[in-house]
């Protein structure tokens, strides 16, 4: 990876700059969480609130395929940093009146910007790099995404507490003008123009059951995956109020924050222990991939019955270590298994459809959650999903398609 960006200086500032408007992303998720965490919300709140935090994006991410055909991929996500400056008046005014209804809402307008983004980033990754750089620029993306959401979530853990609404938007707001700043520097230092050119040719729509099943498992990973994982997702920061509030080093410690930034953790490692050996055998068998759908659920289902603080944390960061090693398989296999033309619908596809996997299961959890308990909701809602991924990896397996 480290060669990867030296010879690839435009690919370092390009992951810079989306590394720390990432940061200011978790910035903002602490501060809704956080604030959530200290009123009278109920478990369907939480859940109401993460599912808020997607929905936008299933609009915005196809907005962002069809502006392929008239802007360059980095005129796209640098447009989607300035609407990301601007979405903060939203959470910002959430804060401030403390309206139950309101702080659900807040992460919506946020996440429609990001949403834009997605095909122009993935395009910018296919374009950028050859077969051979594909599962480091899977892992890097994991990377990414964890260490601003682990440095986001931690620097606003300690943040929070201690300064004004208004001064800590104004760090949140610094970090996406940053990251314009990053993506500008990238852009200028590309050679190869063919990476920021603009696709003329009408946009080319994924059609799932036209494909082989090679690129059908790939992109039924991430939502099989998706299925299992939106409830847990949705209820960790409920778990979080079980427990009180502790110290460390003076510092007032929120255990809903912990819980988040144990599950970025997971998120952290996992693609640090997958090799290409390692994806070709996950890719190969429907039963490798079941069981790190398996071993997410019993790690969660073990996290939402523990008493233990520190035996949740390290709970949550295993299932999230196995979901991870699956979500660098997936994303390294797409690089590679799908053409360049085609890359771009692919990755709003599987954006898309886990996106909605997301909406619609993990608002009904918090809802049973409210009456019958974390656990419970769980085995209704988890443990059929697992289910369903052991019975369709089992019918879809792409070896009976390779040579």
């Amino acid at each position: 990876m480290i060669k990867l960006f030296i010879s690839a200086r435009w690919y370092l500032w390009f992951c810079l700059g989306l590394l720390i408007t990432s940061i200011g992303s978790g910035l903002t998720a602490v501060a809704v969480f956080g604030a959530l965490s200290k009123t009278a919300a109920a478990p369907s709140d939480f859940a109401l609130t993460f599912s808020m935090s997607i929905v936008p994006t299933l609009l915005s991410s196809e907005i962002g395929k069809y502006l392929g055909q008239w802007c360059k991929p980095f005129s796209i996500l640098i447009a989607a940093e300035i609407g990301g400056v601007l979405s903060l008046l939203l959470p910002f005014y959430a804060l401030d009146s403390g309206n139950l209804l309101i702080l659900s809402m807040a992460l919506a307008l946020p996440s429609l910007f990001s949403g834009l983004a997605v095909s122009a980033y993935h395009t910018i990754n296919k374009r950028g790099f050859g077969e051979a750089d594909y599962l480091h620029i899977a892992t890097i993306e994991t990377l990414t995404f964890s260490a601003i959401t682990i440095v986001g979530t931690g620097i606003g853990g300690l943040l929070y507490p201690l300064l004004s609404s208004s001064l800590y938007f104004a760090l949140d707001a610094l970090s996406y003008l940053l990251a314009i700043a990053c993506l500008f520097y990238s852009r200028a230092l590309i050679e190869d123009a063919a990476l920021n050119r603009i696709d003329q040719e009408v946009v080319i729509k994924i059609r799932f059951f036209s494909l082989n099943l090679e690129k059908k498992t790939i992109l039924l990973i991430m939502p099989l995956l998706t299925l299992i994982s939106a409830p847990a997702m949705a209820l960790l920061p409920v778990k979080g109020l079980e427990f009180n509030d502790f110290k460390v080093l003076g510092l007032v410690i929120n255990p809903v924050l912990i819980l988040l930034f144990a599950r970025c953790i997971g998120q952290l490692i996992g693609p640090l222990l997958t090799s290409q050996k390692m994806v070709d055998r996950l890719f190969d068998s429907a039963w490798a991939k079941s069981i790190l759908g398996l071993g997410f659920f019993l790690m969660y289902l073990f996290a939402f019955y523990s008493p233990y603080l520190v035996l949740v944390i390290v709970a949550v960061i295993l299932a999230h270590i196995s979901s991870n090693i699956l979500f660098a398989s997936s994303y390294s296999t797409m690089l590679s298994r799908f053409g360049e033309d085609e890359i771009g619908a692919a990755s709003v596809f599987s954006y898309q459809s886990t996106t909605l996997i997301l909406a619609l299961f993990s608002l009904p959890p918090g809802f049973y959650a409210d009456q019958s308990g974390l656990v419970s909701a769980m085995l209704l809602f988890s443990l059929p999903a697992v289910l369903v991924m052991m019975a369709v990896f089992s019918v879809v397996q792409p070896s009976e398609v390779l040579t």
